[in-house]
């Protein structure tokens, strides 16, 4: 489950222009879960199957012909329907060493039979570069002699390039890093064979090896890289938001932190410039929270940015409540009450044709305590009778008990027991923030989770 949080921090909003206003949030999405991403991701698409029943030759140029017949298996390997080259292998065995063993080698007897991964592991380089090793396991054999499993890495660079208003990614040279080969025996005909071979084995794979991983792996591996990283950087407002004018997310700016991947993200509402408190121009901007732990994603902002969008949702609203609603007869009282006359004995019919108007012109203000929040809302009370009788009018702050939740990738207010104004509460829950939306990301069932940081 996603990690929702609502921290306490003062960020300001940008100039407002008439129907709109734009507000500033941030999203984090977990380096682990972006680990988590690539790996499936590369795994779905068998990155590596492609370098497997490939024989691996000691030049590199002599490679490329490997690249243009695959599968390859050439016929001097295949005197037998082993596929074992008897002469070389006899050789091999009566002690003749060396020369057998790099004929063996040069005719594309070490052949890569299969492949697991890529492990992948990030590392943030800077605010705008992250390194992303690939640990592959390549299976090997040589003509059933020797049985080794290699573990080489792959490192693909990203890097973060920011363009007006919009991030994109280029990346830097993807390639295998020199010095580390790590070869492990599994299986060996004649272990006498072993020491003589596995120098000769190591030095083709130093060779040869990294340029078949370049060659073959590096392109499609970028290729999906990149695409998953310009998913992440495109926001998106759920399906069933009912259109543009509403809501609109843009991110501004990407890093990378050791985190997580952090997003400054415009919130453009719609709101005049006459339905919110005015802000300070200036606030001085405080340090994120930590993401939470075990958390995939997260959306932070401000109490103050959250009020200000609720002010810029919410209209003017006059509730009118019948007489023959039982809450009428309560407020009826309730404002009779309030007046300095003493309250005049009135007849049920009389009473009948007394109505209350809620009046609510200023919107509501949350505040946070602990995990839950209680909204205020000023507002009016107005007792109207007959034609012949002045309106009585008494101000309120009403205090309601809420909670945040998620649902459908929307943020709401719900209200604990309605016992006043369920009227108004009906109305508070309807203004709903809608969440943004990334592809393998949901804030559908998001938890709000405070902080005072």
């Amino acid at each position: 489950m996603l990690q929702f949080w609502g921290p306490l921090l003062c960020w300001g909003l940008l100039p407002q222009v008439q129907g709109e206003a734009q507000h500033f949030v941030f999203m984090r999405i977990s380096k682990d879960q972006l680990e988590t991403d690539i790996s499936d991701l590369f795994f779905k698409h068998r990155v590596l199957d492609r370098v497997t029943r490939i024989p691996v030759r000691g030049a590199a140029g002599e490679g490329i012909a490997i690249l243009d017949h695959m599968p390859f298996v050439r016929k001097s390997l295949s005197k037998k329907s082993s596929g074992i080259d008897l002469p070389l292998v006899r050789g091999l065995l009566s002690g003749q060493g060396h020369s057998p063993l790099r004929e063996l080698l040069q005719l594309g007897g070490l052949v890569i039979e299969d492949s697991k991964g890529p492990e992948v592991t990030l590392q943030v380089l800077s605010d705008s570069l992250l390194q992303v090793t690939l640990r592959s396991k390549l299976y090997l054999s040589l003509q059933r002699i020797l049985r080794l499993r290699v573990i080489k890495n792959i490192h693909i660079g990203a890097r973060l390039e920011q363009m007006g208003n919009k991030t994109h990614v280029a990346f830097e040279e993807c390639h295998t890093p020199p010095g580390y080969l790590s070869i492990e025996v599994l299986e060996q005909m004649n272990p006498l064979l072993v020491n003589e071979a596995l120098p000769l084995v190591t030095g083709v794979l130093d060779e040869a090896l990294p340029f078949l991983l370049q060659k073959i792996v590096c392109p499609t591996a970028t290729t999906l890289l990149n695409s998953l990283l310009e998913d992440l950087l495109h926001i998106t407002l759920p399906p069933a938001s009912s259109g543009p004018e509403d809501f609109q997310y843009y991110v501004t700016t990407t890093e990378f932190t050791e985190e997580a991947i952090l997003m400054k993200v415009q919130l453009v509402t719609p709101c005049g410039p006459g339905q919110r408190v005015p802000r300070p121009d200036h606030l001085a901007p405080k340090p994120l929270p930590k993401l939470a732990q075990g958390s995939l994603a997260d959306l932070v902002f401000s109490l103050e940015t959250y009020n200000d969008i609720l002010s810029c949702l919410y209209t003017s609203k006059e509730i009118y409540v019948s007489p023959q609603d039982p809450m009428a007869a309560n407020l009826i009282q309730l404002l009779s009450l309030s007046t300095l006359e003493p309250e005049p004995k009135t007849s049920d019919q009389s009473r009948g044709n007394v109505g209350v108007t809620i009046s609510i012109p200023d919107p509501p203000i949350v505040h946070l305590e602990g995990h839950t929040a209680s909204v205020i809302q000023p507002g009016s009370l107005v007792l109207v009778g007959s034609s012949n009788t002045s309106p009585v009018s008494v101000s309120w702050k009403l205090v309601s008990n809420a909670v945040f939740s998620s649902k459908n990738q929307e943020l709401k207010l719900q209200f604990t027991p309605n016992r006043v104004l369920p009227h108004h509460n009906n109305l508070l829950r309807k203004q709903g923030l809608l969440l943004p939306n990334i592809k393998g990301i949901s804030f559908d069932q998001a938890q709000m989770e405070p902080s005072e940081e």
